[in-house]
């Protein structure tokens, strides 16, 4: 079983208020989007890489992905408007040898191989598989700043990617989805929807999303953390 890596890197990123988007912003001395495609190029599950970015970076992308895609093929394309209209451009664009895909968000830079592998190695057993961990909070519902009820968060997990699938199962979901007009924030909700059951592989919570300036501020200190790490270790 090969996998087509997609890594999501459509998005604008203007929430951080730099001039560029997030995924290009520097981490550790590399691009943000490059970590993911080092990790991808590592993990033995995945086949290809393929790059969705904004049609203004596809130069940009190439040159990142020539650099610190090792051993792998990769391809490039431009992203649409949405995030599934941009996960579409990248299935259109993989390989049609490998019928599964792990799409993986570019904002995600810790991901490692290990986790690659295992929730695609989950996803072929059970049909489809996301990472996600465990809630650690209590988790409150609020209406007009007044909490509501407070959630039993026992059986509650956070959506992290990389989300694994067939990509006929995720076509299919595409399909019903734009049918009823659905709209959903990852390829889960997409699966869902149509029917589709999705298993879950419990990872680390290093795992998280660069969304805001303090999420970048956080994800910085851990890649120089990281970086003395290997350096101790050599």
């Amino acid at each position: 079983m090969l996998v087509s890596g997609l890594i999501a890197a459509g998005g604008s990123g203007t929430r951080l208020g730099d001039s560029e988007p997030k995924q290009f912003l520097d981490l550790g001395g590399m691009p943000v989007i490059a970590w993911s495609v080092d990790v991808f190029s590592k993990a033995s599950e995945i086949g290809e890489i393929v790059l969705v970015c904004p049609a203004d970076y596809m130069e940009k992308a190439r040159e990142i992905a020539s650099k610190y895609c090792i051993g792998k093929s990769y391809t490039v394309v431009a992203g649409g408007t949405t995030r599934q209209e941009s996960v579409r451009n990248g299935l259109q664009a993989s390989s049609r040898d490998m019928n599964w895909v792990a799409v993986h968000d570019a904002a995600r830079p810790f991901i490692t191989a290990q986790e690659v592998d295992a929730v695609c190695l989950m996803a072929r057993d059970l049909g489809a598989a996301i990472t996600a961990s465990r809630i650690v909070d209590t988790i409150k519902e609020i209406h007009d700043q007044i909490i509501t009820r407070t959630l039993d968060r026992s059986d509650l997990v956070a959506a992290y990617t990389p989300q694994v699938c067939r990509k006929d199962d995720l076509l299919s979901a595409y399909e019903i989805a734009d049918k009823s007009g659905f709209h959903a924030t990852d390829e889960a909700s997409l699966l869902e929807n149509a029917g589709i059951n999705v298993a879950v592989y419990i990872g680390s919570s290093l795992n998280f999303k660069i969304t805001t300036a303090d999420d970048l501020q956080l994800a910085r200190a851990l890649a120089a953390w990281q970086k003395e790490r290997r350096s101790a270790d050599a």
